[in-house]
């Protein structure tokens, strides 16, 4: 910015959901905001998820039992995980932590620690959506686990116990009431677990955009590029954007996977992980519904609606957020999930690919730099960033005026990896 320029009061690194969110909350608040980001919406790992906004999501992926699973995942055996060998010397410090945290004990108190986030994620949706005229987008229609035997959903009963213990509501449906649900899926499931408490968004890219133009609107400076650094300048902080420095009195770092590496520029060390993830679009074949976003435990896929279209979604790939795409993923659920729901040819052609930032306990990153009061940071949410963005940016308003935050953050403290 130029000599003579104001510093802003909140300068957010990061345009997808999490950044857009702590902007227009600040904003709320009377706060000048800027945003620097690329803008570009398909490298935003809230522009290809499954748009779940789930009220079972509090789990982390460091699950008991986990780590007898590992060489399959290494090994490219399990095609719901996958983990780039190449890559783990990469990933070394995340994964120590990771299996340190694979244990009953770590599992279910970080499932206790998201759950009052969680719970609120869809009603938050909702008020920002309202805010800026996308709540048509929002549906409240569940979200199906689905089972091909009694003996898999038997593996499910330690996980429906915690759900239960966080109050969280369920419905076990035999084969009938799956069909009921769902009557055009294939008849290969004997059992599923139902989220009625769940909602989706049927185009996750176009609830982003709305929030970027409504932040706009509303007198947010959009700075187009990559952050390179972040620097303290006595009463302000500053971000480094292609030579240019944007000032702030605060700055939020809402990077997703980038912020690892941006918050190294000032000595924090955060074992972040690229979580990334596949999907494709297909036509659905004709008179084929689908009415809510459904996963298919054996096949590693999910399959949600879009936009009278569906997506097939890939699990888990660990590698580094640069290493080039593998298609190995998606073309190994794709003619299974055929078996499930009858769809056709691709809509665009195109496989997408995206980074979700993976902390190794599974809980975000949220709260202010020891050493340094003024920059906060807002990112680490893995595989259910979308749907927790809008409490996210409700906690970080909260933190920059120094209130008690609506749901409780000490677990989230940057202050558990020395940040």
């Amino acid at each position: 910015m130029k000599q003579n320029e104001k510093p802003f009061d909140v300068v957010v690194v990061g345009g997808g959901i999490v950044g857009l969110s702590v902007a227009l909350e600040a904003q709320s608040r009377g706060l000048a905001v800027a945003v620097i980001d690329p803008d570009i919406a398909e490298a935003r790992a809230s522009f290809g998820n499954a748009g779940v906004l789930s009220r079972g999501s509090i789990f982390p992926m460091a699950a008991p039992g986990i780590r007898a699973r590992l060489p399959r995942y290494a090994l490219g055996r399990d095609i719901a995980v996958r983990a780039r060998l190449r890559s783990l010397p990469h990933l070394a410090p995340w994964l120590v932590r990771f299996l340190l945290a694979a244990e009953e004990g770590a599992w279910r108190r970080t499932a206790a620690a998201l759950n009052p986030m969680v719970a609120e994620a869809f009603d938050r949706h909702v008020a920002l959506a309202d805010l800026v005229g996308g709540r048509h987008l929002i549906k409240r229609n569940g979200w199906l686990r689905l089972y091909r035997s009694a003996e898999a959903f038997a593996t499910s009963v330690l996980e429906q116990a915690v759900l239960k213990e966080n109050g969280v509501r369920i419905d076990c449906l035999g084969e009938d009431e799956i069909r009921q649900l769902e009557p055009h899926l294939a008849r290969r499931f004997s059992n599923g677990i139902f989220f009625p408490d769940t909602g989706s968004v049927e185009s996750p890219g176009e609830l982003v955009e709305l929030y970027r133009h409504a932040a706009e609107g509303r007198g947010a400076v959009l700075v187009a590029g990559k952050a390179e650094a972040i620097l303290e300048t006595g009463e302000t902080m500053a971000v480094m954007v292609a030579g240019r420095r944007i000032e702030g009195r605060h700055v939020v770092l809402a990077a997703g996977a980038r912020s690892a590496e941006l918050a190294r520029t000032l000595g924090y060390r955060f074992p972040l992980a690229a979580e990334r993830g596949y999907h494709r679009h297909f036509a659905l074949a004709e008179g084929v519904e689908l009415r809510r976003p459904v996963y298919d435990a054996a096949g590693g896929y999910v399959l949600s609606p879009m936009n009278g279209n569906v997506r097939l979604l890939t699990g888990v790939e660990l590698a580094r957020q640069d290493d080039p795409p593998e298609h190995a993923q998606i073309d190994g659920v794709e003619p299974d999930a055929r078996k499930t729901l009858s769809f056709t040819t691709p809509v665009d052609g195109k496989t997408w690919l995206g980074s979700r930032p993976s902390t190794p306990d599974g809980l975000p990153v949220i709260g202010r730099a020891a050493r340094h009061p003024r920059l906060i940071f807002a990112f680490g949410h893995g595989h259910i960033g979308f749907a927790n963005g809008p409490m996210t940016g409700a906690v970080v308003a909260s933190l920059l005026h120094d209130e008690q935050p609506p749901v409780p953050v000490a677990a989230f403290a940057p202050s558990r990896f020395g940040g």
